[in-house]
This record gives structure tokens, sequence and C-alpha cells, in this order.
């Protein structure tokens, strides 16, 4: 049978064709960025909201795809653990490393090549402040 040899080469073409992995583009979409782009030094931008504030991330050390950190305000810091997810941005913080004292849901901007994202914090009475997040150092695009 010639059939047989020729039938498992091109399995084998196909799949190494399939398993290639896609570079990620050197500026990112807001759908594209994704934990990778999330870990670093990021500004944050909040009027009414005493600054500098800086947020620290870093790969989570037990959730795939997720950030821990530390966000540092004047005389203060807390821990915080999130994502990104499809342009999405969900990040909780903790003074204490159990309650959450902090919510941020924002949008990664389109066209920032996944440096900037807006969107709004509330603190632990639900008071909302918005944001701004500009990614610090790095790579530029």
């Amino acid at each position: 049978m010639r059939i047989t040899p020729f039938l498992i080469a091109a399995s084998a073409c196909l799949i190494s064709a399939c398993a290639q992995n896609h570079p990620k583009p050197a500026c990112p979409t807001a759908a594209q960025m994704e934990q990778p782009e999330l870990v670093g030094r990021w500004q944050a931008d909040m009027p009414g909201q005493s600054g500098p504030i800086v947020l620290e991330l870093g790969p989570h050390p037990e959730w795939d795809g997720t950030v821990k950190g530390h966000i540092l305000r004047p005389g203060s810091s807390a821990v915080v653990v999130g994502d990104v997810n499809r342009g999405e941005l969900t990040l909780e913080e903790s003074r204490d490393g159990r309650k959450v004292t902090g919510n941020w849901f924002g949008q990664v901007v389109e066209g920032s090549c996944a440096r900037e994202i807006r969107g709004e914090w509330t603190d632990e009475a639900d008071r909302p402040y918005a944001f701004t997040l500009r990614k610090i150092g790095g790579p530029q695009p």
C-alpha cells in the first residue's frame, strides 16, 4: 500500500501547520491584550485621589493568565489581583490581603498598543472614581 505513507506524511504536515505558534503583534489590539501585556509598572491618574498611584503587577504564582502585585499610594499600599479578558480589565485590591477594599473595572484603549486602560475604581464604600492607567517603561510600539 503506497497510499499509507502518503497519508501519514500529509497528516504530519497538517498537524505541524496547526500547531505553530503565531507571534504576538507588536501593537496588540484591545481584544488581543493578555496577561503578559498587563505585567509591569502602571501609573494611575485618578482625579479626587492623592497621587502618585503606581501598580506593580507580575504573573500570579497560582492562577495562570492572571496577575498579582501591589498598588502603591502615598502613605499606603495594597495587594492587587486580577486579569484582562477581551479588552476588559478586572482587578481587586486589599489592604490586609483578605478583605476587598477596592475594585478596578476598565477597558483597554484601542490604538494604545495595550499600554492604556480607562475605567472606574470603587473604594470599599462603593464611591466611584474615574481612572486612567498608563504603562511605565517597557518596549514602545
